[in-house]
């Protein structure tokens, strides 16, 4: 749908959303090009209202004022009882040309508030003309200016979506209700917070969407339509996994003072690391109840990130990261995508009973069956079934299949068959992933013992190991003559005899594998 389109940006600090810091007067230059495929009435009843974000106060509001004023007709005033700036139209009768633009920017922009997220709106009054929208709005991200010293996030961390952040738009007659996977990991070679005391401050992430109407924006975010289908408003978030030491999301109210919805993610108090490495290096959040009817195209989520701290004296600067989603048309029927959150899996014994945590999207789909595939192993099938007849809906899944058996470090694949009924009948499609498993080698034990054999051959010793996850193996004898030498030890055996010359011959088992154990 076409509409207005509104840009921002502050000359200081380039880059997408717009960005002030804390305690800096800025200025902000705001566009406003109408998009809406036809000329649009302006008169003199017309006004332009815009509502800066929460965080400034009403004193810091009316020091504001707006210049640079295209085209020309507009007159700037301060709006008291709605405490907004109020841009009123006094040029009589006349057209906002198709593909035209407003522009002006708003001056005097400061605030020492603490950092955090939110968005200029601005409100269209007595403005009429085809798909004119109530109001339009911009993210402005309040962060800390950068300090000398600090560290950068965006070097330790990976924000990204899963599934390739796609939604799929809907029409009113048919909605689909999607879900968007944010995640976030730990990239570097040490926790996020790597301090010997807990860290303190109040680190969070605000995370925020584009609102509006168009092919650039999620879903509208006007509170007066926020029940009906489709807003922004009904999105709510959860921990969708976590591998770390815990977090909480706070979700936004339509109750409350905010005009547009941000989500709040923040690590607990008692959570040290923030976000770990290896085993505990993720933590992936849901967006639920996300129903698009903008068209097609891309548009963003901006994940925000204040008050993190690397270790008890350095602080990480303030960030955003701009996360990109895929606004598409629905997909034919079947599955559409399949990954494992662990990018690899450990094991650390062949009887152990391993996790494999999935993940998988589909649309119209009856039933599941998801196979497994290892060199040499025969893994069950698994099924699962979403009603009598084809689901009508977009669904999420996650299950987390139990493997034992293994062996050594080896590629799980995973298959992914999609069905139109529930009996796994009638395929529609086929996908599939990979999850490496990790098996360390390990030496449980090594011991030489004397055999029972009788002289001549009276120094004879057994060797014997039990060895685990190794993809070979090897025995060396040292007798101390500066020429080692290796063991014709077949690969399949555990025991081996010995004929040892000297008596101070020293015999070492080498297994290999993804790492080396010696």
């Amino acid at each position: 749908m076409s509409s207005v389109i509104m840009t921002m940006n502050n000359p200081a600090v380039p880059g997408t959303p717009a960005t002030i810091y804390t305690g800096v007067t800025a200025s902000l230059n705001i566009v406003l090009t109408n998009d809406t495929g036809a000329d649009i009435n302006l008169t003199n009843a017309a006004s332009l209202e815009v509502f800066m974000p929460l965080y400034f106060t009403a004193a810091q509001l009316e020091q504001m004022t707006i210049s640079n004023i295209t085209p020309g007709g507009w007159t700037f005033s301060y709006n008291s009882a709605d405490m907004s700036l109020q841009l009123n139209w006094t040029g009589g009768n006349a057209p906002w040309f198709s593909n035209g633009a407003i522009t002006f920017s708003i001056n005097n922009v400061l605030t020492s508030n603490t950092p955090t997220a939110d968005v200029v709106q601005i409100n269209f009054n007595d403005i009429s003309g085809a798909n004119v929208p109530s109001q339009v709005s911009s993210a402005l991200a309040l962060v800390a200016q950068p300090a000398p010293g600090n560290l950068n996030l965006q070097q330790v961390l990976s924000v990204t979506p899963e599934f390739g952040g796609a939604v799929y738009v809907s029409a009113i007659s048919n909605p689909l209700t999607n879900t968007l996977y944010l995640n976030l990991k730990n990239i570097g070679s040490t926790p996020l917070f790597n301090g010997n005391n807990m860290w303190t401050g109040s680190p969070k992430v605000s995370v925020s969407f584009v609102y509006g109407t168009t092919s650039g924006s999620l879903a509208p975010d006007d509170k007066q339509q926020a029940t009906q289908t489709g807003s922004a408003w009904a999105i709510s978030a959860g921990i969708y996994v976590d591998q770390t030491g815990g977090w909480s999301v706070q979700n936004p109210s339509v109750t409350g003072q905010a005009n547009s919805p941000t989500w709040t993610l923040t690590p607990n108090n008692t959570n040290k690391q923030i976000i770990g490495t290896g085993d505990q290096s993720n933590v992936t959040f849901s967006f639920a109840n996300i129903i698009s009817m903008t068209p097609t195209g891309p548009t963003q989520m901006y994940v925000q990130f204040s008050g993190f701290m690397a270790n008890d004296g350095t602080h990480y600067n303030d960030t955003v990261f701009v996360v990109p989603i895929s606004k598409q048309i629905p997909p034919n029927p079947g599955a559409i995508g399949i990954y494992s959150l662990a990018e690899t899996i450990p094991v650390n014994s062949s009887t152990e009973q391993v996790s494999i945590p999935l993940t998988w999207s589909m649309f119209g789909v009856g039933s599941v069956k998801l196979s497994f595939y290892i060199p040499g192993m025969t893994i069950p099938e698994q099924k699962y079934t979403y009603g009598t007849t084809a689901h009508p809906a977009l669904i999420y899944d996650t299950e987390h299949p139990q493997i034992t058996g293994i062996t050594k470090t080896q590629t799980l694949t995973v298959y992914c068959w999609a069905y139109s009924d529930s009996n796994w009948q009638n395929q529609l499609n086929k996908i599939q992933c990979t999850v490496p498993l990790i098996f360390p080698p390990v030496i449980n034990s090594f011991t030489i013992q004397p055999t029972t054999i009788v002289p001549p051959a009276s120094y004879a010793f057994q060797l014997q190991w039990d060895i685990e996850g190794q993809d070979s193996f090897e025995i060396i004898a040292d007798n101390g003559s500066g020429s080692p030498l290796k063991l014709p030890v077949p690969q399949t055996a555990s025991t081996y005899i010995v004929n040892p010359t000297s008596p101070q011959t020293t015999y070492t088992l080498n297994v290999y594998g993804n790492t080396t154990n010696d």
